[in-house]
């Protein structure tokens, strides 16, 4: 009596098959989501979804993290600078002392839009409660957000509160 052990191929021959059947053809595969591109970039609602996280938890990090190589226009008078543009480096600190100074009690995102006629950007407008730490007065404003493409991700150009 020989004892037979089975080959592998067969096995091999038999899920290569069932591969082949199941595999998605190019017109199956999902296409991109709208504002994000094919090489994988996040779309700028979730960028936006970023930045409104890390306003809320008062995290200069987060916040920042959106940010690009290119200066960032920031203008938040109520506890920020005027307006001028700074580095990633001076925007953490911005953002830092802005969060220190000031206690967000809501920040949402109420429009997200990207420009038909400038497609490498998108805007988000939010709508902000918040306190100053030294007074119990709520104080209330509008955060507008520019996206711009930089190289291969979607990055902040601008923040400014608008009244």
């Amino acid at each position: 009596m020989s004892s037979r052990r089975p080959t592998i191929a067969p096995i091999v021959l038999g899920t290569l098959v069932v591969l082949a059947v199941a595999a998605p053809r190019a017109g199956d595969l999902p296409s991109p989501s709208p504002g994000s591109s094919p090489d994988g970039a996040a779309p700028p609602a979730d960028i936006f979804a970023q930045i409104e996280r890390g306003w809320v938890l008062g995290s200069a990090d987060a916040v920042v993290e959106a940010f690009g190589q290119r200066k960032v226009y920031i203008s938040l008078p109520d506890g920020g600078p005027a307006g001028g543009s700074f580095s990633r480096a001076q925007s953490y600190f911005i953002f830092k002392g802005f969060f220190a100074d000031t206690r967000t009690e809501e920040f949402s995102f109420v429009s997200i839009r990207q420009l038909e006629e400038q497609p490498e950007t998108a805007v988000g407008l939010a709508e902000r409660t918040f306190r100053k730490r030294d007074s119990s007065r709520a104080l209330q404003d509008r955060i507008y957000v520019a996206l711009v493409r930089e190289n291969d991700r979607w990055v902040v150009s601008e923040i400014k509160s608008v009244r």
